[in-house]
């Protein structure tokens, strides 16, 4: 798989999880909007926390519906990435010559399943992991605490709380206490998996072979620490130094000065393939990795200021996520009837549509409005 194909297969299973988030963030503004219906004579705190509870056990169920769903999406995408490693030019010379093993290619297997078990294992653990109930609680708290103490503006005094809630969304807690949302936290566990069993099952495969070199991945807009390394070969010394931010050179005889940042970790795109220098052939040449190299730094301008082309791509990306928070905190807004609030999101949601554009054009970057899409955001005029 390239990685638009990746990407666009992880869009696909991240959408049952978009309508779990959306279905959160109407729960809890409708108990919000209910709760400031009610008088400071009337309210039953002990009423409320049994809906709460009846929420978050439909909240749950559908997350974990959306798990499973999710599983048999995640399993499709890592079965297609081990069966590009047996597929993978690289190595098709030498298989007609010396086929892989029988043990070799159980092995191969063994380790994508423990990749795809273990992905799916934190996927269906996520209703212990997202933290529902706290946030769920903690905006019903603020909202009896408007109640009760009597305010004359209930929907001034919540704003600030149905905000927190459209735009934080569903949270993933992680043991140190490091807080992410829920999208964020499965597409990035996803897609680290499929690199997983793409780059270490083609190790494997290589160490089979007696493969003695590496070659990296490659694609247009790459981040400029690793765009000078992206389709180049190392031999595996030379790749060892290279993940330990020493200097090191290629197999053409290229010297590069060492990078913080290691191949295939920190939210890097690029993946190490096993490499023969005697039977292998190159992916790239140097002519198409010169002219994405070229085509990136010229860049282009938005608003007035210079951008690599990666960096249109990150804007672009950024956007993308802050339109779908800004359309989340508006369906939340428009449960609990507070126009002023949606306006407020909808001016911002105008401008960043209208950045997003003017990134588009200058860069030659195609719009995936598909990513800002909602389920149910409505536009107002402002």
């Amino acid at each position: 798989m390239t990685v638009q194909e990746l990407q666009k297969q992880v869009d696909l299973l991240m959408a049952r999880f978009d309508e779990v988030n959306s279905f959160f963030i109407a729960k809890i503004a409708a108990q919000i909007k209910k709760i400031g219906e009610l008088s400071q004579s009337n309210i039953n705190r002990l009423v409320i926390m049994a809906e709460m509870n009846s929420d978050m056990a439909e909240i749950n169920s559908r997350l974990a519906r959306a798990a499973q769903l999710g599983t048999q999406d995640l399993f499709r995408i890592y079965n297609t990435a081990l069966n590009d490693t047996y597929t993978d030019k690289r190595f098709s010379r030498v298989l007609t010559m010396r086929p892989l093993s029988s043990d070799a290619r159980a092995r191969l297997e063994h380790y994508a399943q423990t990749v795809s078990m273990q992905t799916a294992g934190t996927m269906q653990n996520l209703s212990n992991t997202t933290i529902i109930s706290n946030t769920y609680r903690q905006a019903i708290d603020k909202a009896v605490l408007a109640v009760s103490a009597g305010l004359d503006d209930y929907k001034a005094a919540t704003r600030e709380v149905v905000r927190d809630i459209g735009y934080g969304g569903m949270q993933i807690q992680y043991p140190s206490g490091y807080h992410r949302r829920l999208d964020t936290a499965v597409r990035q566990n996803v897609i680290d998996g499929a690199n997983q069993i793409a780059q270490n099952g083609s190790i494997l495969m290589g160490e089979e072979l007696g493969f003695d070199a590496y070659e990296i991945s490659a694609h247009a807009r790459s981040a400029p620490d690793h765009e000078p390394v992206q389709g180049r070969v190392f031999l595996k010394s030379e790749f060892e130094k290279m993940q330990i931010g020493a200097p090191f050179v290629d197999v053409d005889g290229r010297h590069y000065e060492g990078f913080n940042r290691p191949i295939g970790e920190w939210n890097c795109m690029h993946i190490v393939m096993s490499f023969s220098t005697q039977h292998s052939v190159r992916r790239y040449t140097d002519t198409q990795l010169n002219q994405w190299a070229t085509e990136n730094q010229q860049g282009c301008e938005i608003d007035g200021k210079h951008y690599t082309i990666y960096q249109a791509s990150q804007l672009m990306r950024r956007i993308e996520t802050e339109v779908r928070r800004q359309k989340d905190t508006a369906n939340a807004a428009r449960a609990v009837d507070d126009m002023e609030l949606r306006r407020e999101c909808q001016k911002r949601i105008n401008a960043l549509a209208q950045k997003y554009e003017r990134a588009s054009m200058a860069s030659g970057i195609a719009a995936r409005k598909d990513r800002m899409v909602v389920d149910g955001f409505r536009m107002v005029k402002v």
